[in-house]
């Protein structure tokens, strides 16, 4: 397909795959105009702010699929284990069984950090939110929600840090399984 034909949505996607195999650092604008086939005048016609409009463009993007991913089941009629597995899913699905890098552990590790820290905050909080929404929905009191969701995230992030650097599936499949008994378990199954 041409690149001026190439919708909006379809180059944010080539553009977050970039981030997301080369960091902010590495993903150069030659690799940049490579992935998504426009010259580097036409990524700035798109994106005037350069590079740090692309990673905001991106993490936007990201948002709305994470919106998608973790806030859809919350608005079934589910019961709220049927919810999580509904998002465990989802998430197993985008990192594609853990062989996928995170962008948001990508841009963390960035020297661009200071500058996309925002809206990589407000992608987490997009994550912790919902883990916690799910908590409190399923009865569990608010801190405790909250602090389950704080603990299933590193679980998930540090499990697909593992697999990037063993390459063992199996880690990743472990943490989504952990979140699925732990994140909404009753205190006596918890303490265990």
């Amino acid at each position: 397909m041409p690149a001026a034909l190439i919708p909006k949505e379809e180059v944010l996607a080539r553009l977050l795959e970039v981030f997301r195999e080369h960091g902010y650092e590495g993903a150069s604008l030659a690799v940049l105009s490579e992935a998504t086939g426009l010259g580097r005048s036409s990524l700035y016609h798109h994106f005037p702010g350069g590079k740090e409009e692309m990673a905001t463009s991106v993490l936007a993007y990201l948002d709305g699929l994470l919106k998608q991913a973790l806030y859809a089941p919350l608005e079934t009629m589910a019961s709220p284990n049927k919810k999580l597995d509904a998002m465990l899913a989802v998430l197993d699905e985008v990192y594609d069984g853990g062989t996928k890098a995170c962008l948001l552990e990508r841009l963390c590790a960035s020297a661009g950090r200071p500058v996309i820290g925002g809206p990589l905050r407000r992608s987490f909080d997009l994550w912790l939110t919902a883990f916690e929404r799910l908590g409190v929905d399923a009865g569990i009191p608010r801190a405790v929600a909250r602090s389950r969701a704080e603990d299933a995230l590193g679980r998930i992030e540090g499990a697909l840090v593992v697999v990037a650097g063993t390459g063992n599936k199996r880690v990743f499949a472990r943490a989504l399984k952990d979140v699925r008994a732990t994140l909404l378990a009753n205190k006596e199954t918890v303490a265990s």
